[in-house]
């Protein structure tokens, strides 16, 4: 039995003030496009986002229950927006809790509060936690990760940033087989504003 996956390109940086996620549309099954217009990115608050890439119903099972968490968490502080550190935590933990029989993905965490600014974690399937300025995931990143480290430089604008995403997750695009079928750009702000996108290729 092949499963659903988005084999995916997944790539997330930080800018002066926001979180810029870009993501492709495809999901495969096998050697089979099972989708064109797949969800890779999903809001998780206001303020808060989260990438998927591996197997599909385990990301959307994880994209619902972090919702849950985060939700609760939030009304019992007040309303006040969870730390995306905190959230990575949550997130982890229910990984590792899971390791023995682990999810098939690889999720990225980010956004901006007024504590910790524009933030992104890379999170593995078993909870590891790794923060950095930009990042990738999926079987396309090698291609993006050549564009991120060659183009990121720190304080970027949101423009600056958008092309750079644009470029990043095309280069896998062209290359690799289980990425596709346009892209996906979304730009988390301050105060959770939040600009959305789609680029045809």
């Amino acid at each position: 039995v092949k499963t659903l996956k988005t084999g995916t390109t997944t790539v997330g940086l930080t800018c002066k003030d926001a979180v810029i996620f870009g993501t492709d549309k495809r999901a495969s099954m096998g050697y089979f496009v099972a989708s064109k217009t797949s969800e890779k990115v999903y809001n998780i608050q206001d303020h808060l986002w989260m990438t998927t890439a591996g197997g599909v119903a385990d990301a959307q099972y994880l994209v619902d229950v972090l919702r849950a968490e985060t939700t609760i968490y939030q009304l019992e502080h007040d309303d006040k927006p969870i730390q995306i550190k905190t959230a990575g935590k949550m997130l982890s933990n229910i990984l590792y809790s899971n390791k023995m029989f682990p999810f098939e993905v690889g999720l990225m965490l980010g956004g901006v509060t007024e504590e910790e600014g524009p933030t992104i974690l890379n999170i593995g399937a078993y909870g590891s936690i790794l923060g950095d300025k930009f990042s990738a995931i999926g079987s396309g990143q090698n291609f993006s990760y050549g564009v991120l480290e060659a183009k990121y430089k720190d304080n970027l604008s949101v423009e600056e940033g958008k092309e750079i995403i644009r470029k990043a997750v095309s280069s896998s695009i062209i290359r690799d087989m289980a990425s596709g079928n346009g892209i996906d750009i979304v730009v988390i702000k301050k105060e959770g504003l939040t600009e959305r996108e789609f680029i045809p290729i």
